[in-house]
């Protein structure tokens, strides 16, 4: 009975466990075009959030076409191999498009993203505001460790703009 108790225990807490945090946002390249003004900061004793804007300076549409790499450091200690997970790349009206279409649950809290279909994207400030990592998104087969997303926007083959954001994945026992 004891070990009936203990596999059913740890099948649970194997699929119901991970949770994903925010660590850090920076960017590194392209202020002229957006100025990627995030922090993260603690909302309560086991969450952090993204705060702040995205403050876009000039028009932008597909030509800008933007790319993420993925980096896994499994013991967080900022070590990273590059995961070797293929996301395709899509230019900018189509990343709002596709991220208000396919997580519009998830953006709902995004002030002034911009309508689906409208290209070119006037500038304006995106706020994000106590803006929490989605974890009904987080895939259960993700693995623990400190992960980083390098975002990359190329127009015509050169890069424009460049920022990665860190988040945490971890067993919540």
């Amino acid at each position: 009975m004891l070990k009936v108790t203990l596999y059913t225990l740890c099948i649970l807490s194997a699929t119901e466990s991970l949770k994903v945090v925010f660590e850090n946002f920076k960017q590194l390249t392209g202020h002229d075009i957006v100025e990627c003004d995030i922090r993260v900061r603690k909302f309560n004793r086991t969450m952090t959030v993204l705060n702040g804007s995205f403050i876009l300076q000039t028009w932008i549409n597909d030509s800008i076409e933007l790319s993420v790499d993925l980096f896994h450091s499994r013991l967080g200690n900022q070590q990273f191999n590059h995961y070797p997970m293929k996301l395709p790349s899509c230019g900018c009206c189509s990343f709002f498009d596709n991220l208000q279409t396919t997580y519009g649950k998830q953006t709902k809290s995004i002030t002034n993203l911009p309508a689906i279909g409208e290209c070119p994207i006037s500038p304006r400030t995106v706020d994000l505001i106590d803006f929490a990592f989605p974890q009904e998104v987080v895939s259960q087969v993700m693995p623990r460790g400190l992960w980083k997303a390098l975002v990359t926007a190329r127009q015509n083959g050169k890069v424009v703009v460049t920022y990665y954001f860190l988040v945490k994945g971890y067993d919540d026992f």
